[in-house]
């Protein structure tokens, strides 16, 4: 009798056991068919991830199920590591990255550009170019807003004849800008881009002859921009110009590309070189910086032609994105000399000369001579057929330099339009010896010049 008893009891118990089981059984079930899945990121950005980077994947149970009122508190689910190293971010356009450069220029550079007021005590008059010069970028004379319009409020304070543009390229609160923006200013002055500083200025140099001053200001700096190498530039690649546009719109910013390299300008006279851009450049963006992607500064932006010689038409043609820029490494060995010496020396040749480009040999000048088929240096007077080529005494004269000769190279280094006579000098000092290759006809020459102290002819 007690043996059945306890056979019963266990019996029981088995089928207790076995439907205790199935009930979990069931409720896992349910729990794992109501489970969902949230991606946790590992950092508040939106970001993608980086290379070898790995994403928490975190199941969660207990979601509410609508159909039957089951609902189970949240429970320890297994956390699972996906690598996520081929995530790839939206595709950027070149125009989306060229922006966003541009843009980081801007940021970068746009609180070292200044705007510069030159002021005298009285009016000037007269034309707002300078003689001689008809298309340099000098800013037409505007006064500073506020008081009668003589930009301080009191009849007998200077006024301001023009406004140009400038760049502080120094943290001893050094600017540079062009000579022409600064010349007959009995007082300077500067505004930062945040319009809540005008600051006195002094003048440490200019050289008329390049077309550069360099000023001074005192105290706190808002920024310093660095010269990059003009000699890298290339023809084709992106270019920024920041600058006082028409002397009213501060810190104005336009975007183009290098049009041009060693170009010269006959208008504005002289055998500089320039940098040559269709970056819309105006009165006023004078002594402003041109700027590579890198932020770097690669010219000073100093002239623009409006017009140009209409070729049969007999009238002037309307010229548009001609704009013109120094060099900034011929801008820096400009400043370097102001600032250390307060004038710059310049080694002498004594030639008047035209540089051969490929386009101009064989054709022939405006006074009917007959440009030699070679590239280089070609000792010419040009138009000016009362003054010789070659300066008697000078130089050239002493080393046997002839009218008609074509200097082809000077120590080795070819004369071209990537390498103009004016960008190669500034590698010499006066007394330097240097061996020239001179094409004399059909002669190839080998000459010894020792160069002497250009004169100063800017006063």
């Amino acid at each position: 009798m007690q043996a059945n008893r306890n056979s019963r009891r266990r019996g029981f118990l088995q089928a207790l056991s076995l439907l205790v089981v199935s009930f979990i059984l069931i409720v896992m079930l349910a729990a794992c068919n109501a489970a969902t899945v949230t991606v946790v990121p590992t950092s508040a950005t939106t970001a993608p991830a980086s290379a070898g980077a790995t994403t928490t994947v975190v199941a969660t149970a207990g979601s509410s199920n609508s159909q039957g009122g089951f609902q189970q508190a949240a429970a320890v689910a297994p956390t699972v590591t996906v690598n996520t190293s081929q995530a790839q971010a939206a595709p950027v356009s070149a125009d989306q990255q060229e922006s966003q450069t541009v843009v980081g220029v801007v940021q970068k550079v746009n609180p070292a550009v200044v705007t510069i007021y030159n002021k005298v005590a009285h009016p000037a008059t007269g034309n707002n170019l300078l003689p001689g010069q008809p298309n340099r970028n000098r800013p037409t004379p505007t006064p500073l807003p506020g008081g009668n319009g003589n930009g301080s409020g009191s009849v007998n304070s200077p006024i301001t004849q023009g406004i140009g543009s400038g760049v502080i390229f120094d943290s001893k609160g050094y600017i540079v800008t062009n000579a022409h923006v600064v010349e007959g200013a009995q007082e300077v002055d500067v505004a930062y881009n945040d319009g809540k500083q005008l600051v006195k200025a002094t003048i440490v140099g200019v050289d008329k002859t390049g077309d550069i001053a360099v000023l001074k200001v005192d105290g706190a700096l808002p920024a310093v921009a660095s010269f990059g190498d003009s000699s890298k530039l290339q023809v084709g690649q992106t270019v920024v110009a920041i600058g006082a546009a028409l002397g009213n719109f501060r810190n104005s910013v336009s975007k183009g590309v290098v049009s041009g390299l060693s170009r010269t300008i006959d208008e504005i006279g002289g055998s500089d070189v320039y940098v040559q851009t269709d970056t819309a450049i105006n009165h006023g963006n004078s002594g402003g910086p041109l700027l590579d992607l890198n932020g770097n500064i690669i010219g000073i932006n100093t002239a623009v032609l409006r017009t140009t010689p209409g070729i049969g038409s007999g009238s002037d043609a309307v010229a548009e994105g001609l704009g013109f820029a120094i060099p900034s490494n011929t801008v820096k060995y400009i400043t370097d000399q102001l600032i250390s010496n307060g004038k710059v020396v310049r080694p002498y040749f004594g030639i008047r000369y035209q540089m051969i480009t490929p386009a101009y040999a064989g054709t022939l000048t405006q006074n009917g001579q007959t440009v030699p088929q070679a590239e280089g240096a070609w000792i010419s007077n040009g138009s000016a057929s009362n003054q010789p080529g070659v300066e008697a005494g000078g130089p050239a004269d002493k080393a046997g330099l002839k009218e008609n000769d074509v200097i082809t190279a000077i120590d080795g280094t070819t004369l071209n339009d990537n390498h103009p006579l004016t960008s190669v000098l500034e590698n010499y000092k006066p007394g330097d010896t240097v061996k020239l290759t001179v094409q004399r006809g059909s002669q190839s020459l080998t000459l010894s010049l020792t160069l002497a102290t250009r004169p100063d002819t800017s006063n």
